[in-house]
């Protein structure tokens, strides 16, 4: 009987999932600032795979139909409440306001909202902020800069 060829041998692939497992010590009491990174971190995984005229939006999808907006700026409350802030496609604000325990977001590429500026990046921006704040909110994260 013939040898069969060995397949090379590979690296397992660390899933996005595992790069962001709790953190040794956390507290349920911050539950959700843990979800808000772990959003910041696939929100900026998303933007990079974006072109110049596409940014990051959501659709929303249990409101029994498909609620689809830009995503301008998250927060979060400690123990179980994230916040998204965008607008919609006729410029309309828009705020959601999501128990963790319910969390479901679609990430999707919209066409950014002004042809002639830059598509909107924030996944750098709420990290960087978030960083700097040093969490010193007794809550949460609060708006973006603009």
């Amino acid at each position: 009987m013939a040898d069969r060829p060995q397949a090379p041998a590979t690296t397992p692939a660390v899933r996005q999932a595992e790069r962001l497992a709790p953190r040794p010590g956390d507290s349920p009491d911050r539950r959700a600032e843990d979800v808000f990174y772990r959003l910041v971190a696939y929100i900026r995984e998303f933007e990079a795979n974006l072109d110049h005229d596409h940014e990051v939006g959501a659709r929303m999808v249990s409101f029994g139909t498909a609620v689809q907006f830009h995503i301008v700026d998250m927060g979060y409350w400690n123990p179980d409440i994230v916040t998204f802030d965008g607008l919609d496609d006729a410029g309309n604000r828009m705020k959601l306001i999501q128990n963790v325990s319910q969390l479901n977001v679609l990430l999707i590429a919209m066409h950014k909202r002004e042809e002639h500026e830059e598509a909107r990046r924030i996944g750098f921006v709420l990290e960087r902020r978030e960083r700097q704040a040093g969490n010193s909110s007794p809550g949460g994260a609060g708006p973006a800069p603009s």
